[in-house]
């Protein structure tokens, strides 16, 4: 298997739009990565320059020890499984897997056993041959993937393959797409738009916005610490809250000051605070890290808060309440029985040992 390495790799398009901005990266050998941002960001124009389909503008792109740039694609050893399946209509299943095997001058016995092998792995043996016509979405999404598989590649390229697919079939390829991971041990490059996606299925997490990679860190770190504030919003589902106010000090304790209250903030945040001592920043913090007292045993009086419920929205094994606390709205997500009226007031306690706080001018976090 290979590495990917990216080599401050820009794209930039006439007029001068900029579509990838520096980007450095490794990739490592059997390494399932996840590239994932929102629509227009740069992340398919990344993953289409490592495969050869965008020329690069500047900088280097490797895969293993050969550097790439020039080198055509078919050429690349890699293997790409798009958005819209790319099947020929007019092959049947069996066909369609063995079409570039025969392209590269395969014999027929090698194709046999390569393209049995794959459809084996993925389940579709039956469907060898049918038409992609009479193929359901996830079976002409498996024929896709196993029209990789049998090229036995160095690197696999997604290009956001479960877009088309409804939620349940996506939660399921998800599944299916990292048990062939971790079955073929071979290096894969996934980019999606979808952050559960990334969080579910990735060793690490490339979070794009605005043609420049924000963070790279396994999936984890990237919730736990997010780099700024566009990761610490695009990750995470309810989003981060966020609400703007002011580092004080009362008597001996720092305190966020948010206007109509303030919260302490714990020992170990105090040392990278104490700079923005009387200057304004932006402070975070997660649903679930927001708690109705009602259903909190020793509550710490000083992080309780009083919000009025807006919105509450039962979704089985939990509850998203929407609130007004002070002069911000907040999600809470809180557990099954949790279910306040609407326009009820509740005290609120904030996990004070989970927050986050992000510098005003330029959202990089505060570390």
């Amino acid at each position: 298997m290979a590495q990917v390495s990216l080599r401050n790799v820009s794209k930039i398009y006439g007029g001068g739009v900029v579509a990838v901005q520096d980007a450095a990266l490794n990739v490592e050998s059997r390494e399932f990565l996840v590239i994932v941002g929102p629509s227009g960001c740069g992340k398919s124009t990344l993953l289409r320059m490592i495969a050869g389909l965008e020329d690069v503008s500047s900088g280097q792109i490797w895969i293993g020890n050969k550097l790439v740039n020039l080198v055509p694609p078919k050429d690349r050893d890699i293997a790409m499984v798009f958005q819209n399946y790319a099947l020929y209509p007019h092959m049947t299943v069996f066909e369609n897997m063995a079409f570039g095997l025969r392209l590269r001058g395969y014999g027929r016995r090698e194709i046999d056993h390569r393209v049995h092998e794959a459809a084996g792995i993925l389940g579709i043996e039956a469907l060898l041959d049918r038409k992609p016509r009479e193929l359901s979405g996830g079976e002409r999404q498996r024929v896709a993937v196993g029209r990789a598989i049998v090229r036995k590649p160095l690197v696999f390229l997604f290009d956001e393959p479960l877009s088309n697919l409804d939620a349940k079939m996506r939660v399921q390829m998800r599944t299916e797409i990292r048990k062939l991971h971790l079955r073929l041990q071979t290096t894969m490059i996934y980019v999606t738009h979808d952050q559960t996606e990334a969080m579910t299925m990735s060793d690490r997490i490339v979070v794009m916005n605005k043609a420049v990679i924000q963070q790279v860190a396994d999936p984890l770190t990237i919730y736990d610490h997010p780099a700024n504030r566009f990761v610490a919003s695009f990750i995470g589902s309810p989003p981060m809250n966020f609400l703007r106010g002011t580092i004080i000090r009362v008597g001996e304790q720092l305190h966020f000051n948010e206007g109509m209250f303030r919260l302490p903030i714990v020992e170990e945040m105090v040392a990278r605070l104490s700079a923005y001592e009387e200057k304004p920043v932006l402070f975070g913090i997660r649903p679930e890290d927001i708690y109705d007292k009602l259903f909190v045993t020793d509550a710490p009086t000083d992080s309780v808060v009083t919000g009025n419920v807006e919105v509450v929205e039962p979704l089985g094994a939990e509850v998203y309440l929407h609130l007004r606390a002070g002069q911000h709205a907040l999600i809470a997500r809180v557990g099954p029985h949790d279910r306040p009226e609407v326009n009820q007031e509740i005290d609120l306690v904030f996990d004070m040992g989970k927050t986050h706080f992000f510098d005003l001018d330029t959202e990089a976090a505060i570390v």
